[in-house]
């Protein structure tokens, strides 16, 4: 009866802990940085991700950045720096000139209709949702606009975007737009559509904990 106790209260701690994490993630979109590596395939970039250690990552509700030191046009004001640069700006910070991002999360559509997504990019960008490429750009250049679009019904939809850099200004800002084609920010409170973008809790961070509890739960049990 007391064991029994004690896996009711681990799950009970474990769902609370999941619960807390995603609250706190609500709005996030996971950014991992992979530096000294790049490529114009898609496959090769996801390949990378799967057997490779990001060396940098962040949590991020707006998809901004750019190494910039003149700013980044974009569509929309304001960006932010690429999870490496420690706050860096500038194309002569090195470890901005070879690498790819990877940026994951899920948004939730409240009404049925056709969405468009919109990225400003220097250089290369593949975007998915729901596991569908909707932007496809495999080549080297300056900032340019590109864009896709995908009927999604109401629910939650995933975002999969893989970004490339081979030299020169590293920039990448991402919005989206419902059929009124108001681009905006995934967490922008204002937009016309109601959106949510939420990472997923690191298991590894769950596993930890659970272990721990595990751990003072059998030493109260022993007492």
């Amino acid at each position: 009866m007391k064991f029994k106790f004690l896996n009711m209260t681990l799950a009970a701690l474990l769902f609370s802990v999941s619960s807390l994490v995603s609250t706190a993630n609500a709005g996030l979109f996971l950014v991992e940085q992979y530096d000294d590596f790049w490529s114009t395939d898609v496959n090769q970039l996801k390949d990378y991700a799967d057997n490779n250690i990001a060396s940098s990552s962040a949590l991020w509700g707006a998809i901004d950045f750019t190494d910039d030191p003149d700013g980044f046009a974009g569509d929309i004001a304001g960006s932010n720096p690429w999870p490496s640069a420690n706050g860096a700006i500038g194309t002569g910070q090195a470890i901005n000139q070879t690498f790819f991002a990877k940026i994951t999360g899920d948004f939730f559509t409240s009404v049925a209709d056709t969405y468009f997504f919109q990225t400003y990019n220097d250089d290369g960008v593949f975007v998915f949702i729901d596991g569908e490429l909707v932007i496809d750009d495999s080549s080297l250049h300056p900032e340019r606009r590109f864009e896709g679009s995908k009927s999604l019904d109401v629910g939650s939809h995933s975002v999969e975007l893989y970004f490339f850099e081979n030299s020169g200004e590293a920039s990448l800002e991402f919005s989206i737009a419902d059929s009124s084609r108001n681009f905006m920010h995934f967490n922008d409170p204002q937009g016309a559509v109601s959106l949510t973008a939420t990472s997923v809790p690191e298991p590894s961070t769950l596993a930890i904990f659970a272990l721990g509890m595990m751990g003072l739960s059998a030493r109260r049990f022993k007492k």
